[in-house]
This record gives C-alpha cells, structure tokens and sequence, in this order.
C-alpha cells in the first residue's frame, strides 16, 4: 500500500488492521517486553510503524524517552490524540528505512510489529537496517512478523488449494504479502547484527480471518512469529 491509501486506512485501522499488542491472546508481547533489558530509570523506545500508538500507550510508561515513527500522517494524528497523556513522546513522519538515519542508534528497545511485509527484498532488507540503525549495541529489538506456517494452516482449515507462496509472499485481496518462516526471521536477524534471544507464537483471534471461531478452531488458532534479539 502507497502512502495515500494509508491514509485513508486510519479512521478503520482498528478494523482493518491486526493491531498485535492489542489483539494477541496469550500475552506474549508482555513477556517479551520482560525479557528486554530496559534501564531501571527509564531507557528509549523506538516504535517503528507504531500505527495508531496501541504499544506506546501500553508500554510508554515503562521509557524516558520515546519516539514513535509511522508512514501515513493520518495515522500518526490518531496515534497523537490517543497517546496524549504519555509523557516523553515525539513522532516522525517517516518510513522505517529513512527513519533509521534521522533517529541514530539510541533505542534501548526498538519495536517493529507486522511492518515488514513488502514483497521488495530490498525495501525489507532497507527496513531491517533500519531497525539496526536505531537500536544501540546491547539494546534489543522486539519484531513481528507474519508466519508462513500459519498461513499454511489456515488454507489447510479453509480446504483452499495451497498457495505455493514463491519466497513467503501471500496474495490478500490482490497485494502480496510477505510472510516469514521460523527459521527465516532468526537468518534475518543474524544478517542484520542481532542476536536471537527468543522467538515464539502471538496467537490472534479467528475472526481477523474472516472465520467465526467453533470450538475446534479455539485449539489451533493463528499465530504471527514474534521475537526479541540483541544487537551485537
């Protein structure tokens, strides 16, 4: 999506979008939080693609300082507004590769979630060096990303024919879609001068599938991979 359709996406983004720190069901994004080590007086986050800021305002409180960088100007408005009365907040307009250079490496903890999904190999690597570049050596960066595992089984619960999915990417209403294998998102990490500390399942609802859950699919519901690294 261009940065004009992003725009018109933010006054549905709730709708539209799976917002993973607010529609994860087993609290997995609190975990992983956990595990990073944030400075006992507050460190910096960097919320890179931080949408309509849900994880700012979940976790703002916990930093010093916070910047919160989105694409579309529409949705950062939003992400203003609600993350009003968080304290330490400033917000660039900007992609994530460019916002890598302006910000520098400062973050204690950099936060990406379901932003790399270009299906341009080199925007994602120019997206991965960006989240390098504002995390500080020692630091730590909390990524999401879709799995390709679940996309699989979810075609398998439809009965759809399997895609193929030629290099991850996932066709949705016309646009493809990347999504990353388990084995695939810990390479790309080590590419980009991280150390994997912990990879696992943020389950989320049916019914971002379109599907009404039964009983039956309560037992195996989707998942994005999420995982915390430190940068060497």
């Amino acid at each position: 999506m261009n940065r004009a359709e992003w725009n018109k996406l933010a006054r549905t983004f709730e709708k539209n979008v799976c917002d993973i720190s607010r529609e994860e069901t087993a609290d997995q994004v609190r975990r992983y939080v956990a595990r990073a080590k944030i400075p006992k007086r507050g460190g910096v986050l960097v919320d890179m693609g931080c949408g309509i800021g849900t994880f700012i305002l979940q976790y703002g409180h916990r930093f010093a300082e916070i910047v919160g960088v989105e694409y579309a100007s529409s949705i950062i408005a939003r992400a203003k507004t609600r993350c009003a009365d968080v304290a330490g907040v400033t917000w660039q307009t900007a992609g994530v590769e460019a916002a890598g250079k302006r910000i520098g490496p400062r973050a204690d903890l950099t936060v990406c979630m379901n932003v790399i999904t270009v299906p341009n190999a080199a925007k994602r690597k120019a997206m991965w060096d960006g989240i390098a570049a504002v995390t500080k050596h020692g630091g730590h960066a909390l990524v999401v990303v879709a799995s390709l595992e679940a996309e699989r089984m979810i075609q398998r619960v439809l009965d759809e024919e399997p895609e193929e999915c030629p290099n991850g990417l996932v066709d949705h209403d016309g646009a493809l879609q990347k999504h990353f294998t388990r084995s695939e998102l810990a390479e790309d990490f080590a590419r980009a001068g991280f150390s994997l500390k912990k990879i696992g399942k943020a389950f989320y609802p049916w019914n971002k599938e379109g599907l009404r859950p039964t009983p039956k699919l309560r037992k195996s519901p989707p998942w994005d991979w999420i995982a915390l690294a430190q940068r060497i």
